[in-house]
């Protein structure tokens, strides 16, 4: 059983999402636009603790800048689904048997919703129901006590680095009678770890990795005894036996030689773990959902790559946020969910496990995730077909005043990855686009591909594809006004009769394309704004507008 999908109208900075969930989620987004409000969510909700949360009147939505216009009413539905289609919730879930809702899908799923009501006075009242397959509160004799045990089998632990070494410099780690001696030393280990980690000795080390495993295996793998365990493994699913065997790997690659540094960083992130359940007790049959904000916070990319394989190899469900391109590039792109705040609400966009096909996925995965991952952040990407095209669009637009990485506008070339496949990938992820193409023959059929990605809508058209009336950028800036350049770096004397494409092909071949298309940029900007291709300025000003479209 995992969180499937949360759905939130009114909470916080969120007045309105409805967000898919996987087993591992990397969640991407500007500021103020859901992420925090998102993990706040489901932190108050499922937090490991006795008493089930009730809403006060702070967590209600309002306009930003506008406090008086605050939402009276909010509700929060959260979906939890079987991870096996058409197998009956094994015992652990017997407590939920009431409120198990049998889909068309054959998963089994449980609606939680939670309503908030905030009153003229103040005061606020939370109220709690399951839902049935039509979306009606289910007539059940004690809710509270269902919802505590949804909380006791899927609870929230969040892992923030403020938080953490708050609780450790109040030695605030639960004891639980037959773990009192491994938590006290992990606890006292966690300390010098968050301290001194350098003085840690290679023995220490090792003594916090058995702690950390018998921790590990007592609270997320049902560890009792040898004989205990060899019975349950006879009777537990594809997915608790592979747990076992992502505990045994972490342990071999622990036992490596020169992991120093892995086996601090793996210890600093369970010590956070832990210590983000606070002092409540964590079921045997709790399968946590563990939220990282921001793992990249203070490690060299060198170490945020260990981190992040070392917290891929935990079996649990996964939300973790994100700023970091080095991140993403470590991350499927089918796991990279992007938050965006329309006018209405926030708009979740993710390309999900089946979106693009295996040949278009590779191409994607090596041109945007492993070369541009920040691409990802952009708002709006302009297409181009080739290097020079990035290094001049870049500088025009910056002659022309804009300034496309403050603006969200990220250049790409296509030539290399395809066309279609950066379209199709941008329409899932939320990402606006326009394309620049050549006049000639290729460039006619990546514009035959735009219109029929657009279906021939003319006033689409107009918004995602701008095509040069020559047959490429040379061609075309030296009719605008710039073939004194192609005739000084082509070194032909005044006065030579030299055609056109001749002079330009000299020109390359004494220079580059790229460094030749810099040159008359850099005479743009020398010229003034009125010297850059009223075309080019056109485009510029449309693609301002779609990154403006997605800005806050």
């Amino acid at each position: 059983m995992f969180l499937e999908r949360v759905e939130v109208v009114g909470f916080r900075g969120i007045n309105r999402l409805s967000l898919h969930l996987e087993q591992d989620n990397v969640l991407i987004g500007e500021n103020a636009w859901g992420k925090s409000s998102l993990l706040d969510a489901l932190t108050l909700l499922l937090s490991p603790r006795d008493d089930l949360y009730h809403f006060v009147s702070g967590d209600f939505h309002f306009p930003p800048g506008e406090m008086q216009e605050r939402e009276r009413h909010l509700h929060i539905i959260l979906t939890f689904r079987s991870s096996i289609p058409g197998r009956v919730p094994g015992r652990r879930y017997r407590a939920l048997a009431p409120v198990w809702v049998t889909s068309d899908d054959d998963y089994r799923r449980i609606f939680y919703r939670l309503e908030g009501e905030l009153a003229g006075d103040g005061t606020v009242m939370t109220l709690r129901s399951f839902l049935n397959s039509q979306g009606e509160p289910m007539a059940l004799g004690d809710i509270d006590r269902i919802a505590r045990q949804v909380v006791r089998l899927n609870p929230v632990l969040r892992l923030r680095d403020a938080r953490f070494s708050r609780r450790l410099r109040e030695g605030n780690v639960s004891r639980e009678p037959e773990l009192e001696g491994s938590a006290r030393q992990f606890a006292d280990l966690a300390r010098e770890l968050a301290l001194r980690p350098q003085v840690l000795t290679d023995e220490q080390l090792r003594q916090g990795l058995s702690a950390m495993t018998q921790l590990l295996e007592h609270y997320f793998s049902e560890q009792g005894t040898t004989q205990a365990r060899e019975r349950l493994m006879r009777r537990r699913s594809h997915d608790e036996r592979r747990s076992w065997r992502y505990l045994d790997l972490i342990n071999r690659m622990l036992d490596k030689p020169h992991s120093r540094n892995q086996r601090i960083i793996l210890l600093g992130m369970f010590s956070t773990l832990l210590q983000s359940r606070g002092s409540v007790r964590l079921d045997r049959d709790a399968r946590p959902l563990v939220v990282v904000e921001d793992p990249e916070t203070r490690l060299h990319p060198i170490m945020l790559s260990v981190a992040w394989h070392l917290l891929n190899l935990l079996p649990l469900q996964k939300i973790a946020t994100t700023n970091s391109g080095e991140l993403l590039s470590l991350t499927p792109v089918q796991q990279v969910c992007r938050l965006v705040r329309d006018s209405g609400r926030v708009a979740a966009w993710r390309l999900g496990p089946d979106g693009m096909n295996a040949e278009d996925g590779r191409r994607i995965a090596f041109h945007i995730r492993l070369n541009r991952p920040s691409s990802l952040f952009a708002r709006c990407w302009l297409l181009v077909e080739g290097e020079t095209e990035v290094w001049v669009m870049n500088e025009l637009a910056r002659q022309c005043g804009h300034h496309f990485d403050a603006e969200g506008v990220k250049v790409i070339e296509f030539a290399q990855c395809g066309l279609r496949p950066l379209i199709k990938f941008a329409r899932r992820m939320g990402i606006e686009w326009h394309v620049l193409a050549d006049g000639d023959e290729a460039g006619k059929k990546y514009a035959a591909t735009v219109r029929g990605l657009l279906d021939n809508d003319r006033r689409r058209e107009r918004e995602h594809l701008t095509q040069l009336p020559a047959r490429d950028l040379e061609h075309f800036m030296y009719r605008e006004g710039f073939s004194e350049i192609y005739h000084r770096v082509a070194q032909v004397p005044d006065g030579v009769a030299m055609n056109m494409r001749r002079v330009i092909t000299r020109a390359i071949h004494r220079s580059s394309k790229p460094d030749l298309a810099i040159e008359v940029a850099l005479e743009a900007g020398r010229r003034g704004t009125d010297s850059v291709p009223s075309l080019l300025r056109g485009m510029f000003s449309r693609v301002m507008w779609l990154a403006h479209g997605r800005a806050d």
